[in-house]
């Protein structure tokens, strides 16, 4: 009986884990910069807390200009195409507060890119090339 237990967990908890993705990549790696990743460039969409995911992906290809010459091909302009691949929340910490962002994995004509959307007065929105992460190392 309880061997029989132990295999049902042990089932359960496998069927529930997932194979790490870009996303979390970026996780580990923002996380990592103990807040220090959040100065800098931000989009800010002006659309009302109630707008979905898709609206403020809309938005953020409307206004982002992609400049990615250090790319191989180099690419330069508006996305032109994209599809939402994965959404999901995210927790980032930082050595002050801690922030829960929405995630949205999306395939453009660019490539793969990952924005992060927060609600406020206006959407914080920030992109990034899911090529480019640097995944956090485990420590040794």
């Amino acid at each position: 009986m309880r061997s029989a237990i132990i295999f049902v967990i042990a089932a359960l908890l496998t069927g529930c884990a997932r194979t790490p993705d870009a996303i979390d990549g970026l996780v580990a790696d923002l996380s990592s910069t103990h807040g220090m990743w959040i100065n800098g460039y931000s989009l800010d969409i002006r659309l009302p807390n109630t707008a979905s995911t898709e609206q403020v992906v809309e938005q953020v290809f409307k206004q982002a200009i992609f400049d990615t010459g250090r790319a191989t091909p180099p690419v330069s302009g508006k996305v032109t195409s994209y599809k939402i691949l994965k959404t999901r929340r995210v927790y980032i910490p930082n050595d002050s507060q801690s922030d829960t962002y929405t995630a949205v994995l999306v395939e453009t004509n660019f490539g793969q890119k990952i924005i992060l959307l927060k609600p406020g007065s206006t959407w914080w929105c920030r992109y990034y090339d899911a090529n480019r992460i640097y995944y956090a190392k485990p420590s040794a």
